[in-house]
């Protein structure tokens, strides 16, 4: 693929990390523009956004170091190219930002809980395009394919399943904003949607995964379809319960 995009004799400039700067710095414009959008104020969303991206990267390389081999965890643990650079595990990104999420605004109060679906389709937008620097630096790669969208890599033509999940992650940012800047629904409600539609998103994008590292596998399921199994029935439970305590009274 096209790991470097430019390279000369005093520098390089790797697809990856540009993407990923790229992937957060659109995250965050857009999440500025919506507080404006929706007059929101912006008093305390930039400790909140830094906060999530620091303890995602963090949350994301746990995750990636407790499945990996005992070898690879001591190699990469003591490496600082690790800690800077690729080997991430988006739940647990995910996983790890909601807890700050949580302390941030439950604990020290700092931004308005009600107002944190602000982030939701800016971030789904961002996390699309740093798909498009996983497909350039050739990682995360697909199972072999004979499908004329197929792109050859390691050998082989190969299903592009980062730019599949890039596709996925554009429609439901974009069902997300639509509902947000019309209020047709609330924030919770939001944040039900996001979660339904990337777990059941990522369930079926696993079957299109190539590489090697797919974390401990139960009955056939990687990692990523375990947790997307278990936040997809979490999800469906609220809903029902939701439904069942807000539904008419019967008399």
């Amino acid at each position: 693929m096209y790991p470097v995009i430019f390279e000369s004799a005093s520098f390089t400039l790797f697809s990856y990390p540009l993407f990923m700067g790229l992937s957060w710095g659109l995250a965050y414009r857009l999440s500025q523009y919506f507080l404006e959008r929706m007059n929101i104020s912006e008093k305390g969303f930039a400790g909140l956004f830094w906060g999530i991206f620091v303890f995602s990267w963090i949350g994301s390389k746990i995750f990636f170091l407790a499945f990996s081999s005992g070898g690879e965890f001591v190699q990469h643990s003591k490496s600082l190219s690790f800690w800077l650079g690729g080997g991430f595990v988006f739940y647990g990104g995910l996983i790890f930002s909601l807890l700050y999420l949580g302390f941030y605004c439950f604990v020290l109060k700092k931004f308005p809980i009600k107002k944190t679906f602000i982030l939701l389709g800016p971030l789904s937008f961002g996390h699309a395009l740093g798909r498009v620097g996983c497909f350039l630096a050739g990682c995360c790669f697909g199972v072999k394919t004979d499908m004329v969208w197929g792109y050859n890599l390691h050998g082989h033509n190969r299903h592009p399943v980062q730019l599949y999940e890039s596709i996925g992650l554009l429609i439901i940012g974009g069902i997300i904003t639509k509902l947000m800047l019309k209020n047709k629904i609330e924030g919770i409600k939001l944040f039900v949607i996001y979660f339904l539609g990337y777990s059941l998103l990522r369930f079926t994008l696993e079957f299109y995964r190539g590489d090697i590292i797919r974390g401990v596998y139960i009955w056939g399921l990687s990692t990523s379809q375990l947790i997307s199994i278990i936040l997809f029935l979490v999800l469906i439970l609220y809903l029902v319960r939701l439904k069942v305590f807000s539904g008419p009274h019967q008399v």
